[in-house]
């Protein structure tokens, strides 16, 4: 029976507080609390439970990459460039169903390569991750380390670098176990808790510190305070409404030089006030998960931009062929 891939991918979508890479510290907090509170006991541990940990830490190596291959994806350039090797080395097929899904936007490009894409073993992460941003993915983290206002930050970053050879052991392994206590009887094989816990700490190591590099990766010099974070996102905004108030300008324009065209300059500005509103409201919804937090202006002033990236989108599309020949004069 053919697979649905959209209804897994919505499905999977569904079951995740913020569908992102940023899903990945919850996760880790609660396999952490997990093993400290549950699996120590009075000194004494439950193997069983224990096998659970390398299982629900693969888990998260796999949510979290497939959300920074769908991140890199769908920014664009050069990355969603990149992507189209998949389609020679994975065999990617679409079909009409899947491309009406994406025209649609149920789901992004990104979204759909990151959910077929292999995460079995880290060899898959590496090159998987190497290919999207055309780099040596291992050995570019092995020597990124960005000075960061945050302690902790750099304080991770070290112990990565310090102890690279052992974290990425650590990681093969955790993935190592998981094969075993998922696939396997396995009723002949040490259940070594302070390996397990090791490995854990490693991979979230690993984890933490391919985040900080997917963040330079996509934003390079980007805020680290709230404060710079809030201010850089309404400049953005200010920058994107420029442009689309200078677009409107243009095909306003354009639209007083045809004749019998059903479009007038006076009713394309006041849909453009109207769509403003709408615009508005959804920023006001989107940035509603985090209502009063510090959070909140910078959510707010994406879905500002975001939205007019789009509505600006929309119009080129709308007089494409009118603009190139206004720019042909």
């Amino acid at each position: 029976m053919k697979r649905n891939l959209i209804d897994e991918i919505t499905a999977i979508r569904s079951r995740s507080e913020f569908n992102s890479r940023h899903d990945f510290n919850l996760r880790l907090n609660d396999i952490e609390y997990a093993f400290k509170e549950n699996l120590n006991y009075n000194g004494d541990f439950d193997k069983e439970l224990v096998k659970y940990i390398p299982i629900s830490t693969v888990a998260c190596f796999e949510a979290f990459f497939r959300s920074v291959y769908m991140e890199l994806i769908d920014s664009g350039k050069p990355f969603s460039d990149n992507a189209i090797k998949f389609n020679q080395s994975k065999n990617v097929k679409f079909d009409f169903e899947i491309i009406n899904a994406i025209q649609s936007k149920i789901v992004t490009v990104g979204e759909f390569i990151s959910h077929i894409l292999p995460c079995n073993n880290f060899d898959d992460i590496n090159s998987n991750l190497s290919t999207i941003a055309n780099i040596d993915f291992l050995n570019s983290l092995k020597s990124f380390h960005k000075e960061s206002i945050f302690d902790h930050v750099n304080s991770n970053s070290n112990s990565f670098i310090e102890n690279f050879s052992q974290i990425i052991s650590d990681v093969k392994r955790t993935f190592e176990l998981r094969h075993i206590f998922c696939h396997e009887f396995a009723t002949n094989i040490k259940v070594d808790k302070e390996e397990i816990w090791r490995c854990f700490l490693n991979s979230k190591i690993f984890l933490n510190q391919t985040n900080v590099f997917i963040w330079d990766l996509l934003y390079p010099n980007s805020p680290e305070t709230q404060a710079d974070m809030n201010i850089k996102a309404s400049e953005a905004f200010n920058k994107a409404d420029t442009e689309l108030t200078e677009l409107v300008s243009i095909i306003k324009l354009i639209l007083k030089d045809i004749e019998d065209i059903v479009v007038s300059p006076e009713l394309l500005e006041e849909s453009i006030n109207e769509w403003k509103k709408y615009r508005d409201i959804k920023a006001k919804i989107d940035a509603s998960v985090v209502d009063g937090g510090s959070l909140y202006p910078t959510i707010y002033a994406n879905s500002l931009t975001s939205s007019t990236k789009e509505k600006m989108e929309s119009l080129q599309k709308e007089f494409a062929i009118e603009i190139r020949k206004y720019a042909s004069r």
